[in-house]
């Protein structure tokens, strides 16, 4: 049928390399046994781990930190009208509607999806089968055999430049169509809004495509040349053939533009029958065609695909080689060393190689010499691992991504939540931000100076707190599909904690309705509970920012504002005995009152709903919101985000003591937490982000990330080393239903690479960690100037406690911590281990 793949055999090559990375050097060498030996991590690296169960992510070829992820997007007809899954790829789904450009990992989202390409022979150029027995998904390289047509396509990519090969059966005409309109999960409303498409050249295309959905005007720019001209070229527009070589809007404004504009462009290409598999480049920009056509021709490749797939292995391989491992299973190693490629798939590089970029204002800005502009940032999950990780591994880019965060509050006049692309999307809970930014700042003070401070303590202040005037002219948000989206990003919340201590869960009501709505922007003061956690510990991440910037009345004021987590929590032990607690955290009205009373007649004496009710009981469902029931899970839009008050009670990482005090001490802070891992896990399970049940402690989504780790500050500490270990080998395995939870942009893999290192740091903004239970006998990892090392003797699966533990020859401090600055060139985390639990105090 057709030759195969010279590409085919270099993997099989790399791949069959005896041994790991543990006994060689990290970097590159001009020796080719040398250079053989470093590729031998890849081995260890599988894209399609969690792209079955709830992973959603995608087995895209992309370099670490690349602006651009060719990968294949599923058509199920039994989902959505065929319109893909949020991760666009499903590993048991064999139906292909296309190769595009763009994608988000495991975000559960169908953004992007921009531009698919998709070869084919004859008039089959609808959705075809792909041939799962000849799949191979390898860093840098995909490829799968399409069974209608019988096309090899093959991708790869360079940092903006995405590779696809195609190769045809002998004597068949050899097609190509690429769909601009190409949208996943229109039911969550991703539309496009406007297309543009031209034929540039005899072997050239370009275009445009403007959406909407988290993004709500992202627009992406696509150049693309083919290895040979094309003889046939056809374009429809809206399912009507046009002998148009241009359509649509070059320069399309967004909000505001009138102009008649095109949604739907499909385009056929015909390099009529030939022995030769046709390559195309395909680079995208975020400021036009011209950057996009710059970004191509910075490319020295040609059409060189398998060095393009050998340069791709080798930047991978420079960065998996920041560690080297000694024992652990074949299974840990490849769990290992694939989170750490996950981690390194976003934030990723968003500007041209001349340097120009879109800011925040949509607006196309120069980058001076030494500023990166990077995208996606899933900040809401990342701040709480992923983005500490990088401050440990990657010193230099952690404090790029600060500069970075401060200069879209300069370009768009607020800190982003969920950035897209350059875009705001106000996606999830208050302004994890300025977390990122603080902690970046305690670790390396040396690195800003005082003007960052301050910039950094003016993009924090304004964005903690609503302010009609700063976005009355964000065109973007002034959109009739959406509404408002501005105050998704910026919103009443704090204002409402800085009033009253906390934020009112009938902040959104109007008075007539016993609320104390002032406007239709308090209609989004939701999920008071979660909003008032979380933005507590962002304001205790503002005053240290104002630690750093010495303004002292700013440092005073959102200190106070940081312990407005507390009056949420109701210490009643004789109402929440039966289910083990002291207490839940509980959303509070403005006059006091707790919202949802305790229903003691529909609950028996362990918790659990009655079924049926007693017949002197007037309430008829023990789910409903009428009603107190910690089990409830909440989505989104009530009192609480994507789970309940179980989860939720433990959310104030920056004062640990005082939430101690607020749960009726060291004793009823250690019954809290034993209640919260033996719980019912099976008493509501209705909502799809609550996965990985540990009792009602949730691996699968973010609130909960760090609670294991609190056992170490109570007389029981061996129980943060069981339930990491418990979580590490039930949660995450190298299959394609590996992955427990949403991917999340690295966060799922951060918290199992710091699991397997054996130190988590519970507090993002105090440069503090304190341990779990390391999963290898012994790891070195590049930190600056050198290597630090992570060793653990009597290390073994049954040995999971830990016996002594010192950093760099001394005892840990209390709650087992060690500082920061403790993990240094020529330094050593050293475990001992044993089989034997310690007695309790």
């Amino acid at each position: 049928m057709f030759k195969p793949s010279i590409v085919a055999a270099a993997i099989a090559l790399s791949i069959s390399l005896s041994g790991c990375n543990n006994d060689n050097g990290s970097g590159s060498s001009t020796n080719k046994d040398d250079q053989q030996s470093t590729l031998a991590v890849l081995k260890y690296v599988d894209p399609l781990i969690g792209t079955d169960g709830l992973g959603n992510v995608n087995p895209s070829p992309v370099t670490p930190e690349g602006m651009i992820q060719p990968s294949p997007d599923n058509w199920n007809p039994n989902n959505w009208g065929g319109k893909g899954s949020p991760s666009d790829y499903h590993h048991y789904l064999n139906q292909l509607s296309g190769f595009s450009t763009t994608h988000i990992s495991g975000a559960g989202k169908g953004d992007l999806n921009d531009f698919a390409f998709l070869p084919y022979t004859g008039f089959h150029s609808t959705a075809v089968t792909m041939d799962k027995q000849t799949e191979v998904s390898k860093v840098g390289y995909y490829a799968v055999d399409l069974i209608e047509t019988k096309v090899k396509a093959e991708l790869t990519a360079t940092d903006r430049v995405a590779f696809q090969r195609y190769s045809f059966p002998g004597g068949a005409d050899r097609k190509v169509k690429i769909d601009l309109q190409h949208e996943l999960l229109e039911q969550y409303g991703n539309h496009s809004r406007s297309i543009y498409y031209k034929k540039v050249a005899d072997n050239a295309i370009a275009g445009a495509r403007t959406s909407n959905e988290w993004g709500q005007w992202q627009t992406v720019y696509f150049y693309a040349e083919f290895s040979e001209p094309f003889s046939g070229h056809m374009a429809y527009v809206d399912g009507k053939q046009t002998a148009a070589t241009e359509v649509g809007l070059a320069d399309y404004q967004g909000y505001g533009d009138k102009r008649e504009r095109i949604s739907d462009v499909v385009t056929h290409l015909n390099f009529g029958a030939g022995e030769q598999p046709i390559t195309v480049k395909i680079a995208i920009s975020g400021t036009g065609i011209d950057g996009a056509i710059a970004n191509l021709n910075a490319d020295t490749n040609g059409y060189d695909f398998d060095d393009v797939v050998t340069d791709n292995q080798q930047q991978w391989a420079d960065v998996l080689n920041k560690f080297t491992i000694k024992g652990g299973t074949q299974a840990d190693k490849t769990m290992f060393y694939t989170s750490l490629y996950r981690t390194y798939v976003a934030p990723f590089v968003y500007q041209d190689v001349d340097g120009k970029y879109r800011g925040m204002d949509g607006k196309v800005h120069q980058a001076e010499a030494g500023f990166t502009n990077y995208s996606v940032y899933s900040m809401w999950d990342t701040f709480r691992a992923a983005h500490p990780l990088k401050t440990i591994i990657d010193k230099d880019r952690a404090i790029e991504y600060a500069h970075d965060l401060m200069n879209k509050f300069k370009t768009g006049g607020v800190l982003p939540k969920w950035e897209l692309h350059s875009d705001y999307t106000g996606e999830m809970v208050g302004y994890p931000a300025v977390s990122v930014i603080a902690d970046v700042m305690v670790k390396y003070p040396e690195a800003f100076t005082q003007q960052d401070f301050e910039l950094a303590l003016q993009a924090a202040d304004v964005s903690a707190n609503f302010d009609l005037t700063i976005t009355q002219d964000w065109v973007p948000y002034k959109d009739a599909w959406n509404g408002d989206k501005r105050f998704t990003v910026m919103t009443r919340h704090g204002e409402y904690a800085e009033q009253h201590g906390y934020v009112p869960a009938d902040a959104k009501k109007q008075p007539q309705d016993g609320g104390i709505a002032q406007d239709k922007y308090d209609e989004l003061v939701n999920e008071s509970v979660s909003y008032g956690l979380e933005n507590a510990y962002y304001d205790w991440c503002i005053a240290q920012i104002a630690k750093l910037a010495g303004d002292d009345a700013q440092y005073q004021r959102y200190m106070a504002r940081s312990q407005a987590y507390k009056p949420y929590f109701h210490h009643e032990v004789s109402e929440y005995g039966k289910y083990g607690a002291t207490g839940f955290m509980r959303p509070k009205n403005h006059d006091g009152s707790w919202v949802n009373n305790y229903p003691s007649c529909a609950i028996d004496g362990q918790g659990d709903p009655i079924a049926p009710l007693p017949v002197d009981c007037d309430i008829s469902d023990a789910t409903s919101f009428d009603i107190f029931w910690p089990y409830r899970a909440e989505h989104r839009g009530q009192d609480f985000t994507e789970g309940n008050t179980w989860q939720w009670s433990w959310f104030a990482p920056h004062d640990i003591d005082g939430l101690k005090q607020t749960m009726g001490g060291e004793a009823g802070f250690l019954q809290n937490l034993d209640a919260l891992f033996t719980a019912n896990d099976k008493a509501d399970t209705s909502q799809g982000d609550m996965t990985g049940y540990i009792g009602q402690f949730i691996m699968g989504n973010e609130p909960d990330h760090h609670v294991p780790y609190l056992y170490n500050w109570t007389a029981e500490p061996w129980k943060t080393q069981e339930y990491v270990d418990q979580a590490m080998k039930e949660f995450f395995h190298p299959t394609k239903e590996g992955l427990i939870g949403n991917e999340d942009v690295g966060q799922m893999s951060a918290w199992y690479i710091m699991g397997a290192l054996g130190f988590y740091q519970v507090n993002p903004g105090e440069p503090v960690y304190t341990i779990g239970r390391p999963l290898f006998d012994e790891v070195k990892f590049d930190v600056d100037g050198g290597q630090f090392t992570i060793t653990a003797e009597n290390n073994s699966p049954d040995n999971l406690y830990v016996e002594s533990v010192t950093i760099n020859g001394k005892p840990l401090g209390n709650n087992y911590t060690f500082d920061h600055s403790k993990i240094q060139a020529g330094g050593e985390l050293h475990f001992v281990m044993t089989n034997k639990k310690p007695s309790v105090n």
